[in-house]
């Protein structure tokens, strides 16, 4: 991989970690203001939905949370110089995986 290409990929690795960094926020401002919402709810149809919803977005910030963490193990393969190849057999990841998916850290049949 040629060092432009490398710069591009690290580029790139910031750009989506700030982008789901608000993504996270923006859904704990959800739930907090679900917890900031009135207690007297109309019906108990209201709580369950209520609660359903509460799941989903934690579901989702769990998920997010651990893009983050791949993007982060990318990009301290990038500082160490091992960003590219796969952790399992040491051959290179082939640009279009990269391309498709910058956090990989394996070839697609490992």
């Amino acid at each position: 991989m040629t060092p432009a290409e490398m710069k591009r990929f690290r580029l790139r690795l910031e750009q989506e970690h700030a982008d789901t960094l608000q993504q996270i926020e923006a859904l704990e401002r959800h739930l907090a203001e679900d917890d900031e919402f009135d207690e007297t709810l109309a019906d108990q149809n209201d709580a369950a939905t209520r609660l359903v919803d509460q799941e989903e977005t934690s579901t989702e910030s769990a998920q997010l949370q651990a893009i983050v963490a791949q993007i982060d193990k990318a990009l301290a393969r990038i500082a160490d110089g091992t960003y590219g190849v796969s952790e399992i057999s040491g051959k290179p990841i082939p640009l279009e995986r990269l391309e498709a998916l910058p956090s990989a850290t394996t070839l697609v049949d490992e």
